[in-house]
């Protein structure tokens, strides 16, 4: 016996690949304990690279889902290559794709369903769950009613980018809720969780993250077959937007302007944040590199505007002049994910990632309808909820890139072992 096969043995007798990697996923939302995370993930790549050299990672380029992943790091890389920023573009593939990439290929090489997997959705969920028990323990009530506030001027660390995770946190522990077949304890936990990580979201007061979450639950209920889950779900959020506003009129101005079409078209609403003179520029920019983009990553987009002569193209007077002058490197945010992604990577990178969600999607419409397990049926769920707050909240993000885009790649990375699982299960019975 070698000692590579020694190591691996031990490796997966201890468990070890769920272990570092249920504890990188865990501690995803959490801002601060950066060095726990980084130590989980060298270790991760330390046992994943046993398992490659061993050839225990069985992920073949016949799965399009697979496909798909390595068409966005050839478009990332080549971007990067062509780019005027080559080492900057390239550190970003380091600091992002690099990660996404382990992880991806960890659990759909090394996993093989859902028994396996469900350790891990038990770590994404929790962790989120910690992280809402830690804000309620840690923050007094002052700072939850001017929520915007504390997380802007950096006084309140965990509460920035709360209600952005909830997005992906709820709409996936909804879809877990419905196809576990755990009993009632979990369940009750489950949703005692998805309850407080909305009510802390709503304090938030982020107007499209509010609206993905409850719509996308909405979409998970109703995929589920929960019409009556729906229905009585609908009744009470409609009576508590009654006591809500019996008591503060004014706590859905925000909201109200989500029914207003000028709120797309123009700048003068509060939480576009000058969107329309971001696109503008961050088009202008594209135009010239529509092909390849100007690389991988999205923090130069001011240097890019600043040192590639579009500040002396614009107004000095209009809104897109004083957005990019004003921001620094790492400030200044396409706040768009179709755009950024065009900015960092081009034509060629746009369709290499819709290819990539393409077929997961097309996975979740193709799983067998008769299996009723809880891997065929977290599959279906999952992917409707998820992917629709994610199309949902990119509207005015760009999250492909850092944490979120972990938590959306190892989602991915599911999608793909619950697929293979269920399409086993048919072939077996046919």
């Amino acid at each position: 016996m070698s000692i590579l096969e020694r190591i691996e043995n031990r490796i997966d007798g201890l468990g070890l690949t769920t272990v570092f990697l249920s504890v990188f996923l865990f501690f995803q939302p959490f801002r601060g304990l950066s060095g726990v995370r980084n130590t989980a993930f060298v270790l991760l790549c330390l046992v994943f690279a046993v398992k490659l050299a061993r050839g225990s990672v069985r992920v073949g380029t016949r799965d399009a889902t697979v496909l798909g992943f390595l068409l966005i790091a050839a478009a990332a890389v080549l971007s990067a290559m062509l780019s005027p920023y080559p080492l900057d573009s390239l550190d970003a593939i380091r600091k992002n794709l690099f990660y996404q990439a382990v992880v991806f290929f960890t659990i759909a090489g090394c996993y093989r369903g859902y028994k396996d997997i469900k350790p891990l959705f038990h770590a994404l969920i929790w962790g989120f769950a910690g992280l809402s028990v830690f804000v309620l323990l840690r923050y007094d009530p002052e700072v939850f009613l001017n929520w915007i506030r504390h997380s802007e001027a950096g006084d309140a660390p965990y509460l920035r980018g709360y209600s952005l995770y909830a997005t992906f946190y709820i709409p996936f522990a909804a879809a877990c809720l419905y196809a576990s077949k755990d009993g009632w304890k979990v369940k009750a936990a489950l949703v005692f969780f998805i309850v407080l990580e909305f009510a802390l979201s709503f304090l938030n007061n982020h107007r499209t993250q509010i609206v993905a979450i409850a719509l996308s639950v909405g979409v998970v209920t109703l995929v589920a077959g929960r019409f009556r889950v729906f229905l009585a779900g609908a009744v009470v959020a409609a009576v508590m937007v009654f006591a809500v506003y019996e008591t503060n009129p004014h706590a859905f101005d925000r909201y109200r302007t989500l029914l207003k079409p000028q709120t797309y078209v123009t700048n003068e609403h509060q939480g576009l944040n000058d969107r329309l003179a971001i696109w503008s520029g961050a088009l202008d920019m594209i135009k010239d590199r529509p092909v390849t983009g100007w690389g991988y990553g999205w923090k130069k987009l001011s240097t890019v505007a600043k040192e590639q002569g579009y500040l002396e193209r614009w107004d000095k007077t209009g809104r897109t002049y004083l957005y990019y002058s004003e921001k620094g490197y790492g400030s200044a945010n396409p706040h768009n994910l179709a755009i950024q992604i065009l900015f960092e990577t081009g034509i060629i990178g746009l369709l290499s990632f819709l290819f990539f969600w393409g077929t997961l999607a097309v996975k979740a419409a193709a799983a067998p309808r008769a299996d009723r397990g809880e891997g065929a049926s977290l599959l279906r769920y999952g992917a409707a909820g998820v992917l629709f707050s994610y199309v949902l909240i990119n509207y005015t993000n760009g999250l492909w890139e850092e944490s979120f885009g972990i938590l959306m790649m190892s989602f991915a990375a599911f999608l793909v072992v619950l697929y293979r699982e269920s399409a086993a299960k048919e072939a077996h019975a046919g």
